[in-house]
């Protein structure tokens, strides 16, 4: 299932423009929705648990992202249908979330209650248990003599 469904969309924009923009196919706003999701996923990969924050559905999914997400599917629904129709509003909030996103990537804003990634578990080769590898044995001897 999408992160993002059709009734998301209310928030951003009325229901028929979104018909309109789509010409009543829902798959096209799947598709868009997905693609707007592979790319908020990209910018949160390796500092959040992308799969935790893009596993959940309904009111379980975080507000900040799902805002992100929805700001970025309705400018790609609006370029997609007609790029000279393309408001200063939707533009100028598309441009926000990506600067957003990108400053979330830098570690600028840490959005609350994101999980953080899962570190696996390592071995260090030559180990036994868990423990940090150390080090044996000494500098190179240098060549001089007293």
């Amino acid at each position: 299932m999408s992160y993002i469904t059709k009734q998301d969309f209310s928030s951003n924009i009325y229901v028929d423009i979104l018909d309109a923009l789509t010409k009543g196919d829902d798959t096209i706003i799947t598709n868009i929705a997905d693609r707007s999701t592979d790319e908020v996923k990209a910018y949160l990969n390796g500092r959040y648990d992308t799969a935790n924050i893009f596993n959940k559905e309904g009111d379980e999914r975080h507000k900040y992202i799902l805002r992100i997400c929805l700001t970025l599917c309705t400018y790609y629904l609006y370029l997609a249908h007609n790029p000279r129709k393309l408001t200063e509003v939707v533009t100028s909030e598309f441009e926000r979330a990506i600067e957003t996103l990108e400053k979330i990537q830098a570690g600028k804003i840490n959005p609350e209650g994101l999980p953080l990634p899962v570190e696996p578990a390592t071995e260090i080769p030559g180990t036994t248990g868990g423990g940090q590898a150390m080090q044996w044995g000494s500098d190179e001897a240098l060549g001089t003599s007293y």
